[in-house]
């Protein structure tokens, strides 16, 4: 479990990624963009806490093979 728990987190952020900016272009099409401001702020940084995830995964596991 240990091992899968960092893929499980990166496809959480990954789905909170889709979902933000769904309902970021949804408000902005029925409202205004300064309305969905927030959402595609939160949007925006589960992309980068996905990415930030990917990459220390990929680490983490370049470092386990090479001991």
């Amino acid at each position: 479990m240990k091992q899968k728990l960092p893929y499980i987190l990166e496809i959480i952020w990954l789905i909170v990624m889709v979902v933000g900016l769904v309902a970021a272009i949804h408000k902005t099409i029925n409202s205004s963009f300064s309305d969905s401001t927030i959402l595609y702020i939160i949007a925006g940084i589960a992309a980068l806490m996905y990415a930030w995830k990917r990459y220390m995964r990929k680490l983490q596991e370049k470092n386990q093979v090479q001991k």
